[in-house]
């Protein structure tokens, strides 16, 4: 099954090393359930999954991180719904389900930056 992703680049002003621990202490005091390392590459990946309430299955967040001068750069693939119904699903409420639950995420995602202290790198 393909999921959608939410896709973001942060500034966090932490060494590289600290990163990863930084970040999973953050998932677990924004109050995500069954935060799981499925694999690690230190210093520069990251990759753990989640089950949060609103889906019936794990989800997986992945984490890579590019020492900059000033902090760390933080790119995070975020996935939050499947890509499409399944033919016994209504279209309609399906796609209601996934704006809900990207709003959810959405959510989700400025609880965690608050608590590691991300500022947005915009991309173009």
């Amino acid at each position: 099954m393909l999921l959608k992703f939410l896709e973001e680049k942060y500034l966090v002003s932490a060494r590289i090393e600290e990163c990863s621990s930084l970040i999973q202490e953050a998932l677990n005091e924004a109050g995500l359930k069954n935060v799981t390392t499925e694999k690690q590459v230190p210093p520069h990946y990251l990759l753990v999954t989640y089950s949060p309430g609103w889906v019936g299955k794990s989800l997986e967040m992945e984490f890579v991180f590019k020492e900059r001068q000033n902090g760390t750069e933080v790119s995070v693939r975020w996935s939050y719904a499947k890509e499409a119904p399944s033919d016994n699903q209504n279209p309609a409420e399906f796609y209601k389900q996934e704006k809900e639950r990207k709003q959810r995420t959405e959510r989700l995602i400025d609880k965690f930056k608050n608590k590691i202290g991300a500022t947005d790198i915009l991309t173009s």
